[in-house]
């Protein structure tokens, strides 16, 4: 596919869980990982993160990693609708992970007062 700037990129994906993120953050088991060469055009990488949360509606989030603290990998991620979370630290580097999560997601109580609980 085209980047950004006309510049080749690909764009491909894996479970979170099977990849060097596992211990990163408390990844789920239907968690994706988005992996990437190049800089794919924003609308392509929301246009596919989309797909993938349709593929799989287990999944809670799609987790970026950009190299950590870089700036302009981080703008780039957020104008294709992810979010900066953290940094992390693995075997293979240190990245700030961006997510995108479904709106069943979003939609979940973030307030402990806010959750129902029978009683």
């Amino acid at each position: 596919m085209t980047g950004t700037g006309g510049a080749p990129a690909v764009l491909t994906h894996r479970r979170a869980r099977s990849g060097p993120l596992r211990d990163a953050y408390p990844s789920g088991t239907h968690d994706e990982e988005l992996i990437y060469t190049g800089r794919p055009e924003p609308d392509r990488l929301a246009s596919y993160t989309a797909h993938l949360l349709h593929l799989n509606p287990r999944c809670r989030r799609v987790v970026l990693p950009v190299p950590e603290l870089d700036l302009d990998a981080i703008a780039w991620a957020e104008s294709a609708g992810f979010r900066y979370v953290l940094d992390v630290e693995t075997h293979g580097g240190c990245f700030s992970l961006l997510v995108t999560e479904p709106r069943w997601v979003l939609d979940q109580p973030a307030v402990l007062d806010d959750i129902p609980l029978k009683e």
